[in-house]
């Protein structure tokens, strides 16, 4: 929460004129389909191409398809603009962590304290404007010292001002207050048309007048009054999507969307410095119930063709979805991103040329194998080891996503420092004995023990052993265990 000094802020808005209709069309400018959104049955947004053929705010469905039988309409959705919104102002988090939701179409931030970062306000603007075209959005900024008049210069399309709120506001229509209409018909009765005209007026009167909420909205909107702002959680989500104008059956052709937003994806964790270990696409249609998969990583990361490449293994899997309209990218598990030094000497005629490939060549190979297994298999099919919290050596392990990491508890350097096999028969071996002395084809000499091991009494299960490190006259080493209950040697792992 914060509270604004006009007098030292720097509110920036981003205003989207068009976000109806970017919300559906944005994917498909480059096919130049005339897209309306409707509402009430009228037409009240257009993408350029609608507007170009002569359509007009408020014509009917009818007259729109008279003019062009190409039209493709969708009914305005409030809900998904909510959300695409909310997309935005975490995009925007890497400009400042000062960022307001203003529905139903504009951001507002606080960009006070970046201004030396982005080393002035023009390159400021200049990188949110062009991240903006690349996500296929048309946005209008405005400048000022509070939020609301920054929010009514970017919709009046207003040029910047760091000067006096109240000054600034001269010059703009009062059409574009966010007031009741009727209070702007009764000022417009009375011959004010500007917000210079409006402000001269006393306050007592308009009070009177139109009541307190009109007088507090222009005190919070020249910065006579402080205006707090709640800015949005500063974490991490993501989620984007493409409505298609018209029904997928083939869902090969699905890959061009899935690289646009797995793009999104990728320019957001880059702007964040994150990176994710899973993301999940959900594939719908209005008829049909919808499919969804996850596509998971041995390690967070931050790689469009690596991801564009298991999310198509992935979508080979789906063959039971006639058609989609709409395909959703989410991803909500997010890592700090780790930069690796490089070669000082990368790219110099001093870099490397011992041949060898190093670690981290190795481990990438390495990460990108496992990933194409599990994409093709399953996660259920591909897992690492970890250590469990049991004494018993064959429940002394358990299986785990590789892109999990074991807690530090549960890591080996805190378990007890004896000595284990790598290989665990599957069920021990009962042995002979001689006099009490454990035999295999020849009399075995014990090296190292008792260990004992008396655990999981509580459960069905219990274990009752002493264990032994052996050598057989051949030179190979066995561990072996007394069984305490009845007696017996058994042969449970052998030593490389």
């Amino acid at each position: 929460m914060s509270t604004s000094k006009s007098n030292e802020d720097i509110w920036l808005c981003l205003h989207f004129p068009d976000l109806p209709v970017e919300v559906f069309s944005r994917q498909s400018k480059t096919q130049q389909t005339p897209v309306v959104v409707t509402q009430r049955q009228r037409v009240a947004f257009m993408n350029p191409s609608a507007r170009n053929i002569g359509i007009l705010a408020g014509s009917s469905m009818n007259t729109a398809l008279t003019i062009n039988q190409q039209v493709v309409s969708f009914e305005r959705n409030d809900q998904k603009e909510l959300e695409k919104l909310e997309q935005l102002a975490q995009w925007a988090y890497q400009f400042t962590p000062c960022v307001t939701i203003k529905p139903p179409s504009s951001l507002i931030l606080d960009v006070s304290g970046c201004m030396k970062l982005f080393k002035g306000l023009g390159n400021l603007k200049a990188s949110i404007g062009s991240g903006l075209e690349k996500l296929g959005f048309r946005v209008s900024m405005g400048i000022n010292r509070t939020p609301l008049s920054a929010l009514l210069f970017a919709e009046a399309g207003m040029p910047d001002n760091l000067g006096e709120a109240k000054e600034s506001l001269g010059s703009v229509p009062i059409h574009h207050l966010r007031i009741d209409d009727n209070i702007k018909d009764a000022l417009h009765s009375m011959g004010i048309s500007s917000c210079k005209q409006l402000l001269q007026l006393p306050v007592d009167g308009l009070n009177r007048r139109y009541g307190v909420f009109f007088t507090d909205y222009l005190s919070r909107l020249t910065g006579e009054k402080p205006d707090p702002q709640k800015f949005i959680s500063d974490r991490p989500r993501f989620r984007s999507d493409v409505t298609f104008m018209s029904d997928v059956t083939n869902l090969e052709s699905l890959v061009f969307p899935m690289k646009r937003l797995l793009g999104e994806l990728q320019a957001f964790l880059t702007g964040r410095q994150l990176q994710v270990n899973q993301f999940s696409f959900k594939l719908s249609h209005r008829s049909h119930q919808p499919k969804t998969f996850t596509v998971f990583l041995a390690n967070p990361d931050n790689d469009q063709p690596m991801f564009l490449m298991l999310s198509q293994l992935q979508l080979e899997k789906i063959n039971d979805l006639p058609e989609v309209d709409n395909l959703a990218l989410a991803a909500n598990h997010f890592f700090k991103a780790e930069s690796d030094s490089g070669d000082l000497f990368h790219g110099t005629r001093f870099m490397q040329k011992d041949g060898k490939v190093h670690r981290k060549a190795e481990q990438a190979k390495a990460t990108r194998l496992i990933n194409m297994m599990t994409a093709r298999l399953g996660p259920q099919s591909c897992f690492g080891l970890s250590a469990a919290n049991d004494h018993r050596p064959e429940l002394a392990w358990k299986p785990m996503r590789i892109a999990t990491k074991p807690s530090k508890s549960m890591e080996p350097e805190h378990l007890e420092p004896n000595v284990r096999p790598l290989f665990l028969l599957p069920d021990p071996k009962q042995l002979s004995s001689a006099n009490r002395h454990p035999t295999l084809s020849g009399k075995l000499e014990l090296l190292q023990g008792p260990e004992r091991i008396d655990f999981g009494w509580w459960d069905d299960n219990p274990v009752a052993r002493d264990y032994y490190i052996a050598r057989h006259s051949s030179g190979s080493v066995y561990w072996i265990f007394l069984n305490l209950k009845n007696d017996t040697w058994y042969l449970h792992g052998i030593f490389s």
